[in-house]
């Protein structure tokens, strides 16, 4: 029991580090520090998050056919900007899918919400409750910044989607979802909120607290090793640890704190942005495209969100 299969989806828009320094002020071998790629994925016109997590899905149904009336829940997972309020995206990818008899509903916890909303559907195809589960992962962060503000860190937010798909079928498992711990440290929760600006969902910066980089690195570590105490593993049976691609300084420094070489991760900084939520199964998509993952692998996805909540979830291959 776990995840069946996976699969991603990427807007068609680009956005170019020149047009962020010309919106910004902000010169480019300061913002090459933020963004390596020099390009990054966003939302093109008439393109919704919720679309491209509806397009994401349709990929992983159309490679991985199951019975659509025994997927009993649909999560949608991501920043609760969905781009439409008091509406339902969960509902709307379940009825576009042909999906009617699933209960459907949003997991919202930022960037962390994607590995939640995982474990969520896993307890509930382990309880028998559903025989299939589909979780939709996407957000529309780079519609979110205003480069005007000089948040230079919420410069690298960018947008793509993901869908993932649970079994209670051992057999037809992929990756064994083995265990997870999250914590939120509500001394940060107004370090970033949203605010209206000319009718669109902007992020504003709050008071700027010392040590949230700190609390990174403390909340990853100290809940890495809470997982793998808990399914009984150390760090070095880690074949790889997956990162919530944020910050590259911050991916780094956690791994040197778990003393892992950079080897034993995966760095798409110079790929793209930060897709939210989805990050960690794209990166999951490279190690398996470039087959560097194989049957027993362990791996760790550390992932984090606003308010803030870290977590950690430990995946098996199959």
């Amino acid at each position: 029991m776990g995840i069946a299969d996976y699969a991603l989806a990427m807007p068609s828009g680009k956005r170019s580090v020149d047009e962020v320094s010309r919106e910004s002020g902000c010169g480019p071998e300061k913002l090459g520090q933020i963004l390596p790629s020099g390009k990054f994925s966003v939302l093109a016109e008439g393109e919704t998050s919720w679309g491209l997590g509806r397009d994401a899905a349709a990929r992983l149904l159309e490679r991985s056919p199951v019975p659509l009336d025994e997927i009993g829940l649909v999560l949608y997972a991501g920043s609760s900007e969905w781009g439409t309020p008091f509406w339902s995206p969960a509902a709307k990818i379940a009825g576009e899918l042909g999906i009617t008899q699933a209960h459907c509903y949003e997991v919202s916890n930022f960037c962390n919400a994607g590995m939640v909303a995982v474990q969520l559907a896993d307890d509930q195809v382990r309880a028998g409750t559903h025989k299939y589960a589909l979780v939709v992962i996407a957000d529309r962060l780079s519609e979110l910044v205003e480069y005007g503000t000089g948040y230079v860190e919420l410069f690298n937010f960018a947008d793509g989607a993901a869908a993932v798909l649970l079994t209670a079928d051992s057999a037809a498992t992929r990756y064994e979802v083995l265990g997870g711990a999250h914590h939120t440290d509500p001394q940060w929760v107004d370090s970033y909120y949203g605010e209206i600006k000319n009718g669109e969902v902007k992020v504003e910066r709050g008071e700027k607290l010392d040590g949230l980089g700190e609390a990174f690195l403390d909340n990853f570590t100290t809940l890495t090793h809470k997982v793998l105490a808990g399914i009984g593993a150390e760090v070095a049976d880690v074949a790889y640890f997956l990162v919530t691609h944020g910050n590259q300084d911050t991916h780094r420094k956690y791994l040197a704190a778990l003393d892992v070489d950079a080897s034993r991760s995966v760095f798409q900084y110079e790929r793209d942005g930060h897709l939210g939520g989805a990050d960690p199964l794209q990166a999951l998509e490279e190690l398996e495209q470039e087959e560097r993952i194989g049957a027993g692998d362990l791996v760790i996805v550390a992932t984090a969100g606003s308010g803030f909540t870290w977590g950690v979830t430990a995946l098996r291959r199959t």
